[in-house]
């Protein structure tokens, strides 16, 4: 028996519209920009819990 495939479904990927250069270029700078904005909200966060925190743990080795 064989089994029925749509003529259609090989052909999906070659309908993906294409960005050009200038909607390439804005959807880069506005991912960099979204990247660059959670790494300073990460670093802000952190030196935020590192000044708040007065108990330092060390580690030593005991040799």
């Amino acid at each position: 028996m064989k089994t029925f495939q749509a003529r259609n479904t090989c052909h999906v990927s070659s309908r993906v519209q294409r960005l050009d250069r200038r909607q390439e270029s804005r959807c880069s700078l506005a991912l960099i920009m979204l990247m660059s904005l959670a790494t300073l909200s990460v670093m802000a966060t952190t030196q935020t819990l590192s000044a708040q925190d007065t108990k330092t743990i060390h580690v030593y080795s005991v040799r």
